[in-house]
């Protein structure tokens, strides 16, 4: 018994001095800076700022004559939320703090009244907050996170996912976990054949049971997986035939679905849910625990066409791929969450054949992620400030 003990804890030490190959992936809880992320569908901001928060941080986006901006949801002299303040100044480019009245230009950040300390508040122009460069593309929002100069959004951005005959149908959501989770869910090159053959969407299609020689293949940033033709029916020795009794079902038709996954948390699967039509899913950190999932499905239309695949997003495919399909996703990933954020699972976890494509992914991020987004409280600036 105490050798048995000895040797579980000897185990446990090895285990938790274990160098990760990939330690900025580790580390990257909140994501990766310098890159643009969606925020919001467009038609949500309008006369009333919104507070998100996204990579950890805290932001407000508000809408003055048309245009979007994005600002720190922070006052800079006590902290209060910018988003229970008001715009004092109807017609110009400024939200005031509720608290003390500090007046903000939300184009650059600068304040322009400390309304409780007078017209001549050395304050003004000289305490700031931080602005988010935004850009409206596909009836969506952007925003920048990171520092210095973005790059062109178009660089972050599927290039057939701009193309004007691109048609979205769009589906947004908070969901439980860590983003890395969902992401790797989403390229998981077998979860598919088990969690979800009996999904409304694949009722009738007969799912093998396993995938056979699966290999990591990274094209123009895009990572994946090739595999050889799979086992539709295996003998698993001592336990029998699997899967059986699937007579109603049929294999799929047409070529095979390619998944892959890009910088900084997206994901394309083409096709899906049918032919003809391309899905993209961005995972955009929320905090260590949450995050916001977006879901488009894409088909290139225009006219007449444009419209009928609108109204099958929203009375049939939606429901079928965007809730009941991924809804099964979402269940999974909340569920694992817990031994992630809370029991080492990110040491304690024994992978298999099938997780090359994972491995593949986390090494790609280690390598070619721009920057690490830090954890709250990590900061260089200086604690106070008397003006």
């Amino acid at each position: 018994m105490e050798s048995s003990v000895a040797h579980t804890a000897d185990q446990e030490r090895q285990r938790r001095s274990r160098t990760s190959p990939w330690p900025r992936y580790d580390e990257a809880a909140l994501g990766f800076r310098d890159y643009w992320y969606p925020a919001m569908a467009s038609y949500k901001l309008r006369r009333r700022p919104i507070a998100l928060r996204i990579l950890g941080e805290k932001l407000l986006f508000i809408r003055h004559q048309g245009r979007c901006f994005a600002i720190e949801d922070r006052c800079a002299h006590r902290g209060m939320p910018l988003s229970i303040g008001r715009c004092e100044f109807p017609g110009t480019n400024t939200i005031t703090c509720r608290y003390h009245g500090w007046t903000y230009d939300v184009g650059n950040g600068v304040c322009v009244a400390a309304l409780t300390d007078g017209p001549d508040s050395p304050v003004v122009g000289k305490a700031k907050i931080k602005t988010y460069p935004t850009e409206e593309r596909k009836g969506l929002i952007w925003v920048f996170i990171g520092d210095g100069a973005p790059p062109a959004l178009e660089e972050d951005l599927p290039e057939e996912l701009l193309r004007p005959d691109a048609v979205l149908g769009v589906r947004v959501t908070l969901r439980a976990g860590n983003w890395r989770l969902a992401a790797e869910n989403g390229l998981d090159p077998s979860h598919a054949a088990y969690l979800h053959r009996n999904s409304w969407l694949t009722l009738f299609r007969k799912f093998p049971a396993a995938k056979t020689n699966v290999a990591p293949q990274i094209v123009d940033q895009w990572v994946g997986y090739t595999q050889t033709a799979p086992l539709m029916e295996a003998d698993y020795p001592g336990l029998g035939v699997w899967p059986n009794g699937e007579w109603w079902k049929r294999p799929r038709k047409g070529s095979p679905t390619k998944t892959q996954l890009r910088l900084p948390g997206y994901l394309r699967v083409n096709p899906f849910p049918a032919s003809g039509i391309v899905h993209f899913e961005w995972y955009v950190p929320v905090d260590e625990r949450h995050h916001r999932y977006f879901q488009f499905s894409v088909k290139w239309t225009s006219g007449f066409k444009a419209l009928q695949f609108r109204l099958a997003y929203w009375f049939w495919w939606r429901w079928l791929a965007h809730v009941q399909f991924n809804g099964q996703d979402a269940r999974m990933v909340k569920f694992m969450d817990p031994f992630y954020a809370e029991e080492d699972g990110w040491k304690r976890e024994k992978l298999y054949r099938p997780d090359v494509g994972l491995t593949a992914w986390r090494k790609h991020c280690h390598e070619h992620a721009r920057a690490v987004q830090k954890i709250a409280g990590a900061s260089d600036e200086p604690r106070a400030e008397i003006f």
